[in-house]
């Protein structure tokens, strides 16, 4: 709950800034001072890619260290590495998802004006744009289920696999025999091809159907809500699966007495810790980082087809055609 909690809290300063960020560009330059501003974060680039490798890099050397019988010691250091590794993690998501916050809005500015889109009569009143403005904030949510559905579906083909070969190979539970190693990673990586078929889809065909059918002010709508939404469910996401990590590892360490009096390995508290983390890591690590790339390529999908969507019943889409008032 208070992994949850940090999660959604954790949501109030990146809105801030980014809010302030926008506002101050925009009133110098307009669009072109928040595309400048999305290409600053974008600058950092290289620092992102720093802390974003450093929790792999540390969270693989406890695996090499577990797997090779290394003392305990050993991997002491690798936990807290890898537990500073979840913070930088955050950090550089949160980075990530706010130039793409940037970077979409200024996009959108580009589809409102070659989509020939009147600011005057494209008000949130309008019931056009508000429809699509509460689709496109459920989209997040909807491509956050099938990917963390996916995620679930690959780990439970991977636990079958594994309870096959101690069933089936004679010596693997003494460590006399080799395990098959290479049938766990053929599931995962064709696991990470197939399922992520069907959330592909969403976020290709959501622009193009809003676009024809319901016409180029619904489609700016969906764009700002899939905007505000995924945002915020970004940030959220990767904060919490950061926390209920970091818990588990707390717990484990053991280094302070307040970690000692909650049981370490093998206690109550230690088992919710692991379902915890069990959760957040297809949050931390699958649907929150993949919502920049929703918000980005909707927005790219749009403004390339923007001309085309005009063009369908001059703009009102081949649905709402037949109510409009022309």
């Amino acid at each position: 709950i208070f992994g949850l909690a940090l999660g959604y809290k954790s949501c109030i300063i990146p809105c801030f800034v980014i809010a302030i960020a926008i506002y101050i560009s925009n009133s110098l330059a307009g669009m072109l001072g928040i595309a400048c501003a999305a290409l600053g974060m974008l600058a950092t680039l290289s620092t992102g890619l720093a802390i974003d490798a450093y929790g792999p890099i540390s969270d693989n050397a406890g695996g090499i260290a577990e797997m090779a019988g290394m003392g305990e010691d050993i991997r002491e250091r690798t936990d807290a590495l890898d537990a500073a590794g979840n913070t930088t993690a955050a950090i550089g998501k949160g980075f990530a998802i706010g130039s793409a916050a940037l970077v979409s809005l200024a996009l959108f500015g580009a589809y409102v004006t070659r989509a020939k889109i009147d600011l005057i009569e494209s008000s949130i009143l309008d019931p056009k744009v508000f429809a699509g403005l509460l689709v496109g904030a459920m989209l997040p949510y909807w491509f956050s289920a099938m990917t963390m559905k996916s995620v679930g579906k690959a780990a439970l083909a991977m636990v079958e696999e594994v309870r096959r070969q101690f069933n089936t190979i004679n010596g693997l539970m003494e460590g006399t025999a080799r395990p098959d190693y290479s049938r766990c990673v053929k599931i995962s990586t064709d696991s990470s091809l197939r399922e992520m078929i069907a959330p592909g889809a969403l976020v290709m065909l959501s622009p193009i159907i809003a676009g024809m059918l319901f016409g180029t002010r619904t489609l700016a709508g969906m764009l700002a809500g899939g905007l505000v939404s995924g945002v915020q469910m970004a940030v959220s996401m990767s904060n919490t699966g950061g926390a209920w990590d970091n818990a588990k590892k707390y717990i484990e360490a053991g280094a302070s007495e307040h970690a000692r009096e909650l049981g370490g390995k093998g206690s109550d508290c230690h088992k919710a810790a692991v379902i915890g983390d069990t959760v957040g890591d297809p949050l931390k690590d699958t649907s929150g980082p993949s919502l920049n790339i929703l918000v980005k390529l909707m927005a790219v999908e749009s403004l390339v087809f923007a001309p085309f969507f005009y063009n369908v019943a001059g703009g009102e889409g081949l649905i709402f055609q037949f109510f409009s008032g022309n």
